[in-house]
């Protein structure tokens, strides 16, 4: 008598679990990868809007000899970069928003003035990847809790 042999038509359910669990590592990588490219494009973005910013407050300084003084708590409180935007207004059409966190006014951009008759400021800018950091002219070191300078 002959013996037949198994035909093999089909995949083993070994084998299909392995390739369902090839597939789920490979998706999970993929994701985390996407996600942290996505967040370093909105820190590139967080430092362009800086630079900006920056010009934009080098210009005015230029023109009036001292920084915008519109925070409402005076020199050497912090407020919203948004509140330069009247100001700024001929040399920066809109004031740029976070990327991310446009619409929280404590990780949006935050500006400062300080010095001797408004000669120096400062930038806080809120990362997703990087500390957050400073960034302006005579920056003093205790505004925004020592946080460290920018490398803009």
């Amino acid at each position: 008598m002959k013996r037949q042999r198994a035909s093999s038509n089909g995949f083993t359910i070994l084998e299909v679990l392995i390739t369902i669990v090839v597939i789920g590592i490979l998706s999970t990588i993929t994701i985390f990868s996407y996600n942290g490219i996505q967040q370093g494009a909105r820190d590139s973005t967080r430092d362009s809007h800086a630079i900006q910013l920056k010009i934009a407050l080098e210009k005015y300084f230029a023109d009036n000899s001292q920084f915008p003084a519109v925070c409402p708590g005076g020199d050497n409180v912090d407020c919203p970069a948004a509140d330069l935007g009247t100001v700024l207004a001929p040399y920066l059409p809109t004031i740029p928003q976070d990327p991310r966190f446009g619409a929280d006014p404590n990780a949006n951009y935050r500006y400062i003035r300080g010095g001797t008759s408004g000669s120096a400021y400062g930038l806080r800018v809120s990362y997703e990847l990087k500390a957050i950091c400073k960034s302006g002219v005579n920056v003093l070191t205790t505004w925004w809790g020592g946080a460290p300078e920018c490398s803009l």
